[in-house]
């Protein structure tokens, strides 16, 4: 009973850990592995990758914050993670990024470019690229995800 408590909570279920290599092959798509295990046999399944855009603009009470999805995949196969083991599951998600008018200002010429750049520190315009992976655990409450930042163009 006490191993059935734990692995609803996450405590011996399902590890998961994106590997996500520096050099992307092109813009648009993102190419990694996940990589799976346990230390008991547990069955999966399901995986869903995701990757988000954190974009905030504007500083201290005007602070403007905004959350886009640029790209999912699903995989709804089953399968098992045997314990003591690492499972590798190789994915390619496809993604179509958000640009905004300063965006479109910069990439017409090269002049503006500098404009652009000069605006977004101006009014302290970021964005941040979060890709995340969650797997469902059979039996567990709590489903095991990570989080990857990274850096995209």
């Amino acid at each position: 009973m006490f191993s059935k408590i734990k692995h609803f909570f996450g405590i011996e279920s399902v590890k998961i850990k994106l590997l996500i290599p520096e050099n992307q092959p092109k813009a648009g798509v993102i190419v990694g592995k996940v990589a799976f295990s346990s230390m008991s046999t547990q069955k999966v399944n399901g995986l869903t990758i995701t990757l988000l855009e954190h974009y905030t603009k504007g500083r201290k009470k005007k602070k403007e914050r905004q959350t886009f999805e640029l790209g999912t995949i699903t995989l709804d196969r089953s399968f098992d993670v045997p314990a003591g083991k690492t499972i590798k599951i190789a994915f390619k998600l496809h993604y179509a990024k958000m640009n905004s008018e300063m965006d479109h200002l910069a990439q017409s010429n090269v002049l503006m470019k500098g404009v652009s750049k000069a605006a977004k520190y101006v009014g302290n315009i970021q964005s941040q690229y979060e890709l995340i992976a969650e797997a469902n655990v059979v039996g567990a409450g709590l489903n095991p995800f990570d989080k990857v930042i990274l850096e995209i163009d």
